[in-house]
C-alpha cells in the first residue's frame, strides 16, 4: 500500500514540476507588408540574461542563507565580481547597444537594483547603449530578503514604477513608445533598427507570504500594443527585434510538458503575431541555457515565416555566458563568450562555476528522491545522470550521448522513476536545430549557416 502511495505521489509531484487572447489580427492573405521586403540595418550589439545580481550585505554566512543555497545553484556571493568582469569585458567590445533579457536582481530587492545599475553604467560611458527588461525575479517579490544567522527578513523590493526610474538610462528614457499596460517600450538604438522591450512578468499576481509567480503572459492590452507598434514600423520601413524574459517557443522536447511556466502563455500566438509583421529574432532567457531554436509558422496557404527563439544562459550559472551579435550585409552572425575566471579565483573560477551547478542539481535531485523513499545508496546511480544532462543543455550544441540514461542497477522504483523522467533526461541532451553558441542567420530568408 506505502509503495503504492508513494508511486501516486511521485506521479504528482512530477506533473506538478513540468516545468490565449487572441490576437487582433490573424495573419492571411492580407498581409500588411510583404516579410521579404524586410531591410536590416548594420548594427552590433551584446546580450546579457539573468544575472541575478546579489548584494553580499545582505548575508552570506549563517543557517537560513545556507539552506537558501541548498535549494539554489546561482552563484550568487559571486555576482558582483561575474558582472563587474563581464562589463569590463564588454566595454572593450566593438557594440551599439546590449540587450538584457531580465532577471536582473537575486529576488527584487531594491539594493540589488541599485547595485545592478551602478555597474552597467560603465557600459554608457563606453558609448553603448544598455536596453533592460525586467524578470520574474525583478519586482513586487514576496522573496526579497536578508539573511541574518538563522533567520530572515523582509527587504524592501520594488514597483513597476521603481523600476521605470531606476532603469530610466537603461532604456526608458530613450522609449519612443511605451505601453500602458505594462513596463514594454520601444527604442531605437540603431537609425532603422527597433527594439521591441516587452514585459511578460505577472508581478501583479505577487503577494506577501506567497510565493511569486514564475511563468510570463501578455496581457490582451499588451497584445494590442505590441501588434499597433509593428504596423508602425512596417509604415516606416523600420526592422524589428524583440528582447524578453520568457520564451517564446520550445527549446527542447517535452519543455512544455515539463516546465511550462518558463514558456510564455500562449507563446503560439505571440509568435504567429511576431512572425506576421516580419519579426526574424527573439531575444530570451529565464532557463539559464545557452540555446537558440526556430519554428517556421504559416503565414497562409502559401507563405512561412522563420522565427528565432535565442535564449542566453545565467550570466551567474556555468557556462557563465553572453552573446555577441553582429549585423551585416542582411545577415546575423551570433558568437558566444563566457566569463572562465574572475579576480578572487583566477582561473580557477571555470572549474567551481561548473561544480557548482552540477553538484547543486545533484543536491535537489537527491533530496526529491529521499522523499519518495530512494535510499541514500541508489539515489546517485540516477541523480548524477539527470544532472550531467541538465548541465549538458545548459552548455547548448548538446551532444546525445549512446544511452541519455543508463538503467543497469537499477531498483524496480527507480526503474519507474526512470522510466517516468524519460522523456526530460532525453529531452536535455537533445539539440533542436539549429547550432546554439556560432551561427549566421540569413535575415531575409531565415536560412542559417
Amino acid at each position: 500500500m506505502k509503495q503504492q502511495i508513494y508511486f501516486w505521489s511521485f506521479v504528482l509531484w512530477l506533473a506538478g514540476s513540468v516545468f490565449l487572447p487572441a490576437c487582433s489580427k490573424t495573419p492571411g492573405n492580407d498581409l500588411p507588408l510583404a516579410v521579404s521586403k524586410i531591410s536590416y540595418p548594420d548594427a552590433r550589439f551584446l546580450v546579457l540574461s539573468d544575472l541575478h545580481f546579489y548584494d553580499t550585505t545582505l548575508g552570506t554566512s549563517g543557517t537560513a542563507f545556507q539552506a537558501y543555497m541548498n535549494r539554489d545553484r546561482k552563484l550568487l556571493a559571486q555576482s558582483c565580481e561575474i558582472l563587474e568582469t563581464a562589463v569590463k569585458k564588454m566595454t572593450g567590445e566593438a557594440a551599439d547597444f546590449i540587450l538584457v533579457s531580465g532577471d536582473l536582481t537575486k529576488d527584487g530587492e531594491a539594493v540589488c537594483h541599485r547595485g545592478v545599475t551602478r555597474r552597467l553604467r560603465p557600459l554608457l560611458a563606453s558609448g553603448k547603449k544598455v536596453i533592460v527588461v525586467p524578470g520574474n525575479h525583478d519586482i513586487s517579490n514576496p522573496e526579497s530578503l536578508r539573511y541574518t544567522g538563522d533567520k530572515t527578513q523582509p527587504e524592501p523590493s520594488i514597483s513597476p514604477s521603481e523600476f521605470e526610474q531606476i532603469y530610466g538610462d537603461f532604456g526608458y528614457n530613450g522609449a519612443l513608445a511605451r505601453d500602458s499596460h505594462s513596463l514594454s517600450y520601444v527604442t531605437e538604438p540603431v537609425k532603422g533598427l527597433w527594439i521591441l522591450a516587452l514585459d511578460s512578468n505577472r508581478y501583479r499576481e505577487n503577494h506577501p507570504g506567497e510565493e511569486p509567480v514564475v511563468g510570463g503572459a501578455l496581457s490582451d492590452g499588451t497584445l494590442a500594443w505590441i501588434e499597433s507598434q509593428l504596423a508602425e514600423a512596417q509604415k516606416k520601413h523600420k526592422a524589428v527585434i524583440a528582447v524578453l524574459h520568457h520564451g517564446i517557443m520550445e527549446h527542447y522536447p517535452a519543455n512544455e510538458r515539463f516546465y511550462s511556466q518558463y514558456l510564455l502563455d500562449d507563446h503560439e500566438t505571440v509568435s504567429t503575431l511576431l512572425a506576421s509583421y516580419g519579426v526574424r529574432m527573439t531575444f530570451t532567457g529565464h532557463f539559464h541555457a545557452q540555446d537558440i531554436t526556430y519554428t517556421d509558422i504559416p503565414l497562409n496557404k502559401t507563405l512561412a515565416h522563420r522565427l528565432f527563439d535565442i535564449e542566453t544562459g545565467s550570466l551567474v550559472t556555468a557556462p557563465c555566458p553572453y552573446r555577441r551579435v553582429g549585423i551585416s550585409g542582411g545577415k546575423a552572425r551570433i558568437d558566444s563568450e563566457f566569463i572562465t575566471a574572475i579576480p578572487s579565483m583566477g582561473d580557477a573560477f571555470k572549474a567551481h562555476a561548473a561544480d557548482n551547478v552540477f553538484n547543486g542539481t545533484v543536491r535537489l535531485a537527491n533530496a526529491k528522491l529521499t522523499h519518495f523513499k530512494v535510499s541514500k545508496t541508489e539515489q546517485p546511480k540516477i541523480s548524477r545522470q539527470i544532472s550531467a544532462a541538465y548541465v549538458t543543455h545548459l552548455a547548448g550544441d548538446e551532444v546525445r550521448p549512446e544511452k541519455p540514461i543508463d538503467t543497469e542497477g537499477f531498483g524496480l522504483w527507480l526503474r519507474f522513476i526512470a522510466w517516468y523522467q524519460k522523456d526530460l533526461i532525453e529531452g536535455w541532451v537533445t539539440d533542436l536545430p539549429p547550432s546554439d553558441n556560432a551561427l549566421t542567420i540569413d535575415l531575409a530568408t531565415g536560412a542559417v549557416e
